[in-house]
């Protein structure tokens, strides 16, 4: 997702579907109330009860769809737009206690619920949702990692390598090894893209198709692996989280790299703390 608009969806186009699809003007209304609690705290209250009101419309006619039978080609696009407006949602109402995003203190997430909802959106009608407006722009040129952003990729990495050779160590299931394999080959990938973004100047929700698109892409059984809070896959998830700082430009993401390493380091073994220590230290640098 860029910042720029040059189809002006946001301004023009998420607005007039609003009008003909009444969950999506009802969720733009919440995460509007959500802003407007995040700029007046002092009014907090309020604001997170209308948000409330509007989100529970907005959602329960959303999930209405959720089925390969009202789902179709017509309205796959305002269903998708309305996931993406969810996922906003979720994190503007900000960290909960007990929820962090991929697993929970009962086990499954609520966030799963709503990926689950992108997939079938996705998934069902790919072509169709991403045609038109929502057409994806051709990528542009990034500069080369500027040697300051360049040493802070390096230092992750290093740390991020040093956390797979643990898991290369004590995974000896050899299908398991390999999803680990995988969702760390998928984490240097991330952690390339974002650092180019971030030598073109680009932060905040520029970021949010990498990040999230990580999430999206673990397999059933990697995410069953956080949920069980196996200690090898929370420790491979904090080196994804701490690039949650980089979103923090956004106001709706703010808290969020320290509420799900929090969550990471509640429920790891004490043998295994070591290996979060620089994740947690990154996300409370000033």
């Amino acid at each position: 997702m860029r910042t720029s608009d040059p189809n002006n969806i946001w301004q023009y186009h998420i607005v007039q579907w609003g009008i003909e699809f009444p969950s999506i003007l009802h969720l733009i209304l919440a995460l509007s109330a959500l802003h407007l609690a995040y700029e007046h705290p002092e009014e907090r209250s309020k604001y997170l009860q209308q948000a409330d009101n509007h989100f529970t419309f907005g959602v329960r006619t959303v999930t209405n769809f959720f089925s390969l039978e009202d789902l179709d080609e017509k309205n796959c696009q305002k269903i998708y737009m309305s996931t993406t407006l969810i996922v906003f949602i979720y994190f503007g109402r900000g960290p909960r206690p007990g929820e962090y995003l991929i697993f929970s203190d009962a086990g499954p997430a609520e966030w799963l619920v709503l990926m689950q909802g992108v997939k079938l959106t996705v998934g069902s009608y790919h072509q169709k949702v991403f045609s038109g407006i929502l057409k994806p722009e051709p990528p542009e040129p990034l500069p080369e990692i500027s040697p300051s952003i360049g040493l802070e990729l390096h230092e992750h990495t290093v740390f991020t390598q040093a956390a797979q050779r643990l898991v290369e160590r004590e995974v000896t299931d050899e299908s398991v090894l390999q999803l680990y394999t995988s969702a760390l080959n998928d984490l240097y990938d991330i952690m390339n893209q974002v650092h180019k973004r971030r030598s073109a100047q680009q932060s905040g929700v520029a970021l949010m198709d990498l990040l999230i698109g990580w999430l999206y892409r673990l397999p059933e059984n990697f995410i069953r692996l956080l949920e069980e809070k196996e200690p090898r896959a929370l420790v491979v998830l904090a080196y994804w989280a701490v690039l949650f700082r980089y979103m923090e430009t956004a106001w709706f993401m703010k808290g969020w790299a320290e509420h799900v390493l929090s969550g990471v380091s509640m429920f790891l073994l004490p043998e295994y703390q070591p290996w979060i220590e620089w994740p947690l230290k990154k996300v409370r640098e000033v």
